[in-house]
């Protein structure tokens, strides 16, 4: 009787929302402005499909059905106490010889085999990623200048920095990434930061060559962000401090190319800061060493050094022809 009584409820609502929809009559104003989002460009093929469901439902609902005559369960077949008892003979195969078992435990449950259970095969974890990683594809993504992931890279470098040599090393890179940004706030903290750092590094290593290049990489960062920022005394200052401790080396940079243009490049910084002052002959003299400096990397690799040695002659030609003039 409820099934009926939903099923008329249901079919009038659909039917007369159908009515309205299609444009067939008006009852009262409740749908004829329905908003049928999507369905709106079918209005009338909605509006059909809603009258005749609706239509069928009330069909249903007041069609009578007939009932359904009970049927009687059939009684159990008794099978005959003879046959319910005789087992069922399979046919009868050869004879296979007879296993040799093994004498049964008194104890049921010490006899029952233990088996071990099947334990899925797991994936194999994924390589660990060292600091150093990381360092080498922040450079990679830079280098493609795909700077999204660089970014989150150098998220991910910042949080696995542990002592204070990554941490100097983390935030001078920060310092680098923000400074090609064009956020000079941010690269002037960073690299602040890497100089606390790299200072604490070389408290603890006084006499370690790779702690004195820490901290002249980040007194550099220091000196170029104060100079795009106009403050030309503590550039001047940074470059400085960063030029006396790659010339403190005593000669050990000789055997590292790296160390030696880290050299040729804190002299040509300091010398166009010097110049920019006015002090072109303190320039002049330390354009001639880096060119010294610079000589000797390209006469050793000239595919790699020999743009960095053209850059030094043309700037050391030019001051001398300001010097002269």
């Amino acid at each position: 009787m409820m099934a009926r009584l939903v099923g008329i409820i249901l079919g009038m609502i659909l039917a007369t929302s159908g009515y309205v929809i299609a444009g067939l009559g008006v009852l009262g104003d409740w749908a004829q402005n329905l908003d049928l989002g999507p369905f709106e460009p079918h209005r009338p093929f909605v509006g059909w499909a809603a009258a005749i469901t609706g239509a069928v439902l009330l069909v249903a609902a007041l069609t009578p059905r007939p009932k359904r005559k009970s049927r009687r369960k059939p009684a159990p077949v008794d099978l005959e106490p003879s046959l319910a008892a005789a087992p069922v003979m399979a046919v009868e195969a050869a004879p296979e010889p007879t296993p040799v078992v093994a004498p049964i435990l008194a104890d049921p449950i010490a006899a029952t085999p233990i088996v071990a259970p099947i334990i899925p095969s797991a994936a194999p974890a994924p390589p660990i990623e060292t600091f150093e990683d990381l360092r080498a594809r922040l450079v990679a993504l830079s280098r493609q200048e795909a700077w999204s992931q660089a970014a989150q890279t150098l998220n991910r470098l910042l949080r696995l920095a542990g002592d204070d040599r990554e941490k100097a090393l983390s935030r001078r890179d920060l310092g680098d990434f923000a400074r090609g940004q064009g956020r000079l706030d941010e690269a002037a903290e960073a690299y602040d930061e890497a100089v606390s750092y790299a200072r604490a590094v070389r408290a603890a290593q006084p006499d370690d060559f790779a702690a004195d290049e820490l901290l002249a990489s980040a007194l550099s960062g220091v000196g170029d962000v104060a100079e795009m920022e106009g403050r030309l005394n503590d550039a001047l200052s940074a470059f400085e401090e960063a030029l006396a401790l790659r010339r403190s080396h005593g000669g050990r940079e000789a055997a590292d190319p790296n160390a030696r243009r880290a050299l040729s490049v804190s002299l040509e910084r300091l010398a166009d800061l010097r110049e920019d002052r006015g002090h072109r002959m303190r320039a002049l003299d330390l354009y001639r060493e880096s060119y010294d400096v610079a000589a000797r990397l390209a006469a050793a690799d000239p595919a790699r050094f020999g743009a960095d040695l053209a850059s030094t002659r043309a700037r050391l030609a030019e001051l001398e022809a300001k010097v002269a003039g």
